[in-house]
């Protein structure tokens, strides 16, 4: 390691073998799954929900592309496989993360894996975060159509705020709105639809005074938080309603977005860190779904922004955040 100069990726997935050997065993009877040669794919009513290619379930393939890339720790996330996994499912998750934290103590961020709504998931996430020294929790941005905001979610929150550790949040497999929704088709469903829900909960959490019930709440929201940067004053226009102007602002300490995937431009990189300030942005690569690692830390590198700003967003702000 290089002491305080690291390359931390907060936007990285894995899964248990076990999981991505058997997903059949998960899955509701409306889905099918179907085994390809690199990965597996879930499918509904037609539309593809998960893909995650082999490598998902392989540590030490991770690892060497990590070092590869130059990538120093990488928080690890199930993502959308969160949409499937029920307690006894997170156990194992939890189980074999501490493992892998074991095996790499130096490269692994661990992240509680429970399901939010279940009181049972409660006593999971202490677990893990007490007894198995994991440093936040993994969620999606709804469960069953319940957003982030709804108030069976207090029970967790509490949790959480009471193990002050950071939220970090994934777009679920799809957007929780009745079909259809005319996303079905071109692949909207993951490129657009999880970018409405994203910028849909991080706007509901500011709104309903859910961060504000809970002060202690730090969330990372995946994929530059939808696009919540670009358009949150489009979303607080005082002539509308009686909110100030700069309302969201008040919460940007407590909200974070990562970097995932590198298909963003050096330019809109540097906008996101202007609007959300350069202490909220870190670096993540939605590796191995999307299998361009070292992009992810060369469009940050070529970012115009100082060395410094260069610097949290490589890790600096994540490394605070998983102190």
């Amino acid at each position: 390691m290089k002491g305080q100069n690291l390359v931390i990726d907060v936007h990285h997935h894995w899964m248990p073998e076990e999981h991505y050997l058997r997903p059949e065993l998960h899955v509701r009877q409306d889905e099918d799954v179907v085994h390809e040669p690199d990965r597996f794919r879930i499918r509904r009513a037609g539309v593809q929900l998960f893909s995650p290619p082999k490598m998902t379930a392989r540590i030490e393939d991770q690892i060497k592309a990590m070092d590869r890339a130059g990538v120093d720790q990488a928080a690890l996330h199930a993502g959308v496989w969160l949409d499937w996994v029920d307690l006894k499912a997170a156990r194992l998750i939890n189980d074999r993360m501490a493992e892998i934290k074991a095996q790499y103590p130096d490269r692994i961020i661990s992240l509680a894996h429970v399901p939010p709504l279940d009181p049972e998931g409660q006593k999971e996430l202490k677990r893990a975060v007490v007894e198995l020294g994991f440093k936040g929790v993994a969620i999606n941005t709804h469960v069953n159509g319940i957003l982030l905001d709804n108030e069976r979610f207090y029970p967790f929150y509490k949790a959480v705020s009471e193990l002050d550790v950071p939220i970090l949040v994934h777009p679920a497999s799809e957007i929780p709105l009745a079909h259809p929704h005319g996303m079905e088709q071109f692949n909207l469903t993951r490129n657009l639809g999880r970018a409405f829900d994203t910028t849909i909960n991080i706007a509901r959490l500011m709104l309903s005074g859910t961060l504000d019930r809970f002060p202690n709440l730090r969330f990372v929201f995946s994929h530059m938080g939808g696009a919540f940067f670009a358009i949150k004053n489009r979303l607080n226009p005082a002539y509308f309603d009686k909110r100030s102007k700069g309302f969201f602002d008040k919460y940007k300490r407590r909200v974070f977005i990562d970097t995932a995937p590198p298909f963003w431009s050096p330019e809109e990189i540097r906008f996101a860190v202007h609007m959300m300030g350069e202490n909220q942005v870190l670096m993540g690569s939605d590796f191995p779904t999307i299998e361009l690692l070292k992009d992810s830390v060369t469009i940050i590198r070529k970012t115009k922004a100082t060395a410094q700003v260069k610097k949290k967003i490589l890790g600096e702000n994540a490394r605070r955040l998983f102190r």
